[in-house]
């Protein structure tokens, strides 16, 4: 997914997210298929940088993010422009960013 409406990012940039019903929650889905789409991603399309965001307050998301490796970049945290001022929990998101060099070794030491 290219990631055109979050401000901080360059148009191209390549995005991993996710969503799943409550009931399949904290069965490992999300953590296995996101894994699967950085292997895609990094070898098969070749990209350099995949990145991820969530809402601030999504602790959950942001444990996967960490779990996969991913590094928060506090500097590019934004307001999401599509989510309405009457929502403001809803509004701050955080990013993170994986790099493919970054991914490969954690791959190579996951061996």
């Amino acid at each position: 997914l290219e990631t055109d409406h979050v401000p901080s990012l360059p148009a191209g940039t390549i995005e991993i997210g996710w969503r799943l019903a409550p009931e399949y929650w904290r069965k490992g889905y999300v953590t296995e298929a996101a894994e699967a789409w950085l292997a895609y991603g990094f070898e098969t399309l070749g990209v350099n940088e995949i990145v991820s965001f969530a809402v601030a307050d999504n602790h959950r998301s942001t444990a996967v993010m960490k779990r996969l490796g991913m590094s928060a970049d506090p500097a590019s945290d934004f307001d999401h422009p599509d989510i309405p001022d009457s929502h403001p929990h809803l509004k701050r998101h955080v990013l993170y960013r994986l790099l493919r060099g970054d991914w490969q070794v954690r791959k190579r030491a996951a061996r």
